[in-house]
């Protein structure tokens, strides 16, 4: 009986350990992703770079996702309608894991799920809250700049089997925000942007 319990208790502590490994492995991989990306928009690496603290809610990439307004991106940044992308059975499937997710702040913000510079490799990047009534606006006062861009993410989610990573990325300045889904697939050992997704019925 006292080998049973303690063989037991060994298995359940291997699985658990097993199953934080794994969980580990899979946060690194959609932060991997995610910064990929975000190498891709720094042009200028003498410059900070404003973050949103708050993570985008994953709703909203669920439901640009859903609209299936997918372009595929080729190797030079061209873009083009891909309709075979989304597939309603991966879709309801990757719905079904992630929405909901975090606590629902002000519009389209997480309210207690946030970004740290720990996930970012660039480390000139500055983290402010978007989880307010005025959003930017506060942000341009605190540094009396007109010309601050905010960059806002979701946390990235897996699509197909974990064959694709999909977030929602936001950029907001004084004149507007351009707002969309980036999908990537792990290429040669790096993430790359194989599609862009927007909302048709919003302005960017």
């Amino acid at each position: 009986m006292r080998n049973y319990i303690f063989y037991t208790v060994i298995l359940l502590l291997s699985i658990t350990n097993f199953s934080n490994v794994l969980f580990a492995q899979s946060t690194n991989e959609k932060y991997n992703a995610l910064n990929d990306y975000f190498g891709t928009i720094i042009k200028d690496t003498t410059r900070a770079f404003f973050v949103a603290k708050e993570k985008i809610n994953s709703n909203e990439t669920l439901n640009i996702f859903g609209l299936n307004d997918i372009m595929i991106i080729d190797s030079a940044g061209n873009g083009k309608g891909d309709a075979t992308l989304y597939k309603k059975k991966d879709f309801e499937k990757m719905k079904n894991e992630y929405k909901d997710k975090c606590l629902p702040g002000k519009r389209i913000w997480c309210n207690e799920d946030f970004w740290s510079k720990d996930n970012f490799r660039y480390k000139k990047v500055i983290l402010e809250s978007m989880n307010t009534n005025k959003e930017i606006e506060i942000i341009l006062d605190k540094y009396n700049r007109a010309d601050i861009e905010v960059y806002g993410f979701s946390e990235p989610i897996y699509y197909q089997n974990k064959k694709y990573l999909v977030f929602t990325v936001i950029k907001s300045h004084l004149a507007g925000y351009s707002w969309f889904i980036i999908i990537m697939k792990k290429i040669k050992g790096k993430w790359i942007v194989t599609h862009k997704g927007e909302n048709p019925n919003l302005i960017n």
